[in-house]
């Protein structure tokens, strides 16, 4: 389909990225009675954070073979893309975590 090659929806983390953009859009635009609104958004910036530190630490990398050299992509975190990564998964968690609390 033509909209996953314009969206640029070929890596995981990329489906993250707009996942949590649109997250973060329901949070802003909306008013439900049932959630608050400020767990919705922090969860949504939690997942753009993830997405935004493993394109970061994406990768290009080339392996000699017998004839030639093969090219791959793997993630590889530094500090900076891993810190990012943390806050990320801490901010998920924690708001994952109260959203739920809340409709229980």
């Amino acid at each position: 389909m033509k909209i996953f090659e314009i969206l640029k929806l070929d890596k995981w983390y990329g489906v993250l990225l707009y996942l949590g953009a649109l997250i973060m859009a329901g949070a802003l635009f909306s008013s439900a009675e049932f959630i608050q609104m400020n767990h919705l958004l922090g969860l949504g910036i939690g997942v753009v954070m993830i997405g935004v530190s493993c394109w970061i630490a994406e990768k290009h990398i080339n392996i000699p073979y017998n004839l030639g050299m093969l090219s791959t992509t793997v993630i590889k975190h530094t500090l900076v893309s891993g810190f990012i990564l943390a806050i990320g998964i801490g901010l998920t968690g924690l708001f994952g975590f109260l959203i739920v609390k809340n409709l229980i």
